[in-house]
């Protein structure tokens, strides 16, 4: 019978959950902080320790690995509507069982030594680095599908984006634009820029006061390079949608013209799925 290590169990676990969550988070075009994502890793890396117990009914080990998968999936993406939550919870499951299921076939078929299949949850007793380019060859797949999915999104496109903030919302016409790379320094979130005068009635007062030359603390500003000019940006939190589809970013506001009869900017990533 082989000896399984916990504690090579946990970090193993721990490696293959961050692959996991970066590969679900990469395909669904949602922002994963790191840490969240270390940290969610580690939770269900201390769910493998389910691999110890006796062998559990299928139905059993389904409703386990949904729980946990709901808990990682809410430290990893945070606080989101239910929609968007049972939405990341499916993709995070879809990837996870994914990958059980190729290690399920891999013990039934070739059952190789040092490898123990139970309760869902794989033990290698091989060198971690074969299973780190393992794991990091299938998340390099990911990448790689994600690059030519996102080749085919549709850009120089016109389309009805509803910014809502500070309890009213404005209706805007957006321009579908990959060359806008804006993003949040702190979180990664990508930025969608809005002219000042069509966003106004929304903004909040430190937006507001910033263009009167006042400068709050607490507002937060990033720069943003054109071929034409350079200049600051500064951000707020708002729920955004793009022809009816959550988008998940800030809003950023700007006087600088933006093009004949467009309102905001955006890349088409910000667009989760």
């Amino acid at each position: 019978m082989l000896t399984v290590y916990v504690d090579i169990l946990i970090i193993l676990n721990l490696y293959i959950n961050y692959f996991l969550i970066r590969a679900s988070a990469m395909i669904m075009r949602r922002v994963c902080p790191r840490g969240r994502c270390v940290l969610a890793a580690f939770v269900g890396a201390l769910g493998a320790l389910v691999i110890l117990l006796p062998e559990l009914p299928f139905f059993g080990i389904v409703l386990f690995k949904t729980t946990l998968g709901a808990l990682v999936v809410f430290i990893a993406f945070g606080k989101q509507k239910s929609v968007d939550f049972l939405i990341c919870l499916l993709f995070f499951l879809v990837v996870s069982f994914t990958f059980a299921g190729v290690m399920l076939a891999l013990w039934t078929f070739a059952a190789p030594l040092g490898m123990v299949f139970s309760n869902g949850t794989a033990y290698f007793n091989i060198p971690i680095a074969a299973i780190a380019a393992f794991t990091a060859a299938a998340y390099f797949a990911v990448r790689l599908v994600r690059f030519f999915a996102d080749k085919r999104l549709k850009c120089d496109k016109i389309c009805e984006v509803k910014i809502s903030a500070n309890g009213g919302s404005v209706t805007l016409k957006g321009l579908c634009d990959t060359g806008n790379g804006l993003c949040d320094m702190f979180t990664g979130k990508p930025i969608i820029v809005c002219r000042f005068d069509k966003i106004e009635p929304i903004a909040p007062r430190e937006v507001l006061d910033y263009f009167d030359g006042k400068l709050s603390e607490t507002l937060r500003i990033v720069p943003c390079r054109t071929i034409a000019s350079e200049t600051l940006v500064p951000l707020f939190k708002a729920e955004i949608s793009i022809d009816g589809k959550t988008a998940d970013g800030f809003a950023g506001v700007t006087r600088n013209p933006l093009g004949s009869d467009i309102d905001c900017v955006f890349n088409p990533k910000i667009i989760s799925i």
